[in-house]
């Protein structure tokens, strides 16, 4: 005691005035926080969204609330929606069109083959018919040479008695 007074002062707080700490908390700081909390005043000090409405009037407003926030989510929801399917769309249009460019490629790749192969076809007719004509002379000596062969043959053989049939 001679050196601090601390054990005094609690001694004074704790058993003369307890009951009035127990008094004075009740009284104001308990009371001060639940007419806060009745009044829909937070604990930061903030009003609340609906201080002095009637409970029932209250949840309805919360839930028209509700219902627009609803509204507009799908509202926003629909937009998105139809961007991805518009960009869909394009992105089918694009690949249609690509689609159709590279067939009419092909198309005329194609068609361009098939003209150089009839124009080889018809130059192989025309140089086939060239051959015939140049060979023509020869394969009918080679044919008067073969009969005129055949026909010794034959009329030697049927000197010398042989049947030329074998």
């Amino acid at each position: 005691m001679e050196h601090c007074d601390f054990l005094a002062l609690r001694n004074m707080l704790l058993r003369t005035h307890m009951q009035d700490l127990k008094d004075i908390t009740n009284s104001v700081h308990y009371e001060n926080f639940r007419c806060r909390k009745l009044a829909g005043v937070g604990s930061d000090g903030k009003p609340a969204r609906l201080c002095n409405k009637n409970p029932l009037d209250q949840l309805e407003e919360e839930k028209k609330e509700h219902e627009n926030k609803m509204k507009r989510m799908e509202q926003e929801m629909e937009q998105v929606f139809e961007l991805k399917v518009k960009e869909k769309r394009q992105k089918l249009k694009d690949s249609e069109q690509d689609l159709q460019r590279r067939h009419e490629q092909i198309r005329l790749s194609l068609a361009k083959q098939a003209q150089e192969l009839e124009e080889m076809r018809k130059a192989f007719e025309k140089e086939k018919k060239e051959f015939e004509l140049t060979n023509k002379d020869v394969e009918d000596a080679f044919k008067r040479m073969t009969m005129d062969n055949n026909s010794k043959e034959t009329v030697s053989g049927k000197q010398s008695g042989e049947n030329p049939q074998g």
